[in-house]
């Protein structure tokens, strides 16, 4: 027989739901001046950085308008330098030096404004994230109306579930959830409670719950994946654990085999919170009793037992197992 040790460890209740990701932060992106697309710089699914180029338009024609207003501006400027000489020994008048003035201005606003219009040549990100779409094609003809890109920032990731009104003084903002994936075995994120809905649908019964979602590699987490989102609302930091493994179904009861004097021992489970993994025992387990986790088809009480393990000892100190991480049990909604 295959045993594992009764442990304690952290066990958690949650409510469970299934939800699609989204991003809270979606954008299209459109040129600021019209052209022809001469480069593009990045395609769909490109992670970029806030202000990164995307896009550059041809920009012969609005490069020499820098350079033309430019030189008038420099120009300008140099025949102010004298005109302000001029006025501080009196030689013209106060009108003719303001007019002076006002023409170097306008000449500096010119430039100002042609050198936004070359910027503008370069279509940049928004924010950080990542191109959803592409639109722009090199060569086509775009103006201030063309959509060139779609974004989406993937640090502002989300899921949206619907709970039942029952459960409306269980969840608070900022509670702890727990984002899991078909498509990604074996891997759990960390999310919280982001916004709560105070209003109950009266259709269905529930109120909106927003959960936020954290990776520490933004694209692990595109928006549109599916995922189970498992909203934690309790938490036992010391429980006695039992691997599920373990646990026999027999007529609507559940039961566990310990193993004691190497005989195997039917003990009825009365079971508190379960995850995946484990299951609490309320009572009838101590710590570091061996319960069998393989073999336990066909057992019967009393029989004796020959382990094929030796489980692991709870650790002397704190009466838990090193590798019990915190667990979370399910409340599924009815």
């Amino acid at each position: 027989m295959e045993v594992a040790p009764v442990a304690r460890g952290p066990i958690s209740a949650f409510l469970s739901f299934n939800s699609t990701l989204e991003t809270e932060s979606v954008v299209d992106i459109y040129p600021q001046t019209a052209g022809q697309v001469e480069t593009l710089l990045v395609e769909e699914g490109q992670i970029v950085k806030a202000g990164d180029p995307l896009l550059k338009i041809e920009d012969r024609e609005l490069r020499v308008d820098v350079d033309e207003s430019t030189a008038n501006f420099t120009h300008l400027e140099q025949g102010f330098a004298r005109t302000e000489e001029l006025y501080g020994r009196n030689l013209i008048n106060k009108q003719e030096f303001e007019d002076k003035r006002y023409q170097l201005e306008q000449a500096r606003l010119r430039l100002e404004r042609a050198r936004i219009r070359l910027d503008y040549a370069t279509v940049r990100a928004p924010f950080a994230g990542v191109i959803s779409a592409r639109e722009a094609q090199v060569g086509a003809r775009v103006g201030t109306n063309t959509k060139l890109f779609s974004m989406v920032k993937l640090d502002d990731i989300v899921a949206r579930v619907f709970v039942p009104g029952r459960y409306l003084p269980d969840v608070a903002e900022n509670q702890a959830a727990i984002i899991t994936s078909e498509f990604l075995p074996d891997r759990a994120f960390t999310g919280w409670v982001k916004r709560i809905s105070p209003v109950i649908d009266p259709k269905s019964g529930t109120f909106r719950v927003t959960v936020g979602v954290r990776s520490e590699r933004p694209n692990d987490l595109p928006p549109g994946l599916f995922v189970g989102v498992r909203i934690v609302t309790d938490t036992k930091p010391a429980a006695i654990l039992l691997p599920k493994r373990a646990v026999v179904y027999e007529g609507g009861e559940r039961y566990v085999f310990a193993v004691v004097d190497d005989r195997a021992v039917k003990r009825k489970l009365v079971a508190g919170f379960e995850d995946p993994q484990h299951v609490e025992a309320l009572s009838g387990f101590e710590i570091g009793t061996p319960v069998v986790v393989l073999g336990q088809n066909g057992l019967k009480d009393g029989s004796p037992v020959r382990m094929i393990n030796t489980p692991v000892p709870p650790d002397a100190n704190s009466g838990q197992l090193a590798d019990i991480p915190g667990r979370a049990a399910l409340a599924t909604p009815r």
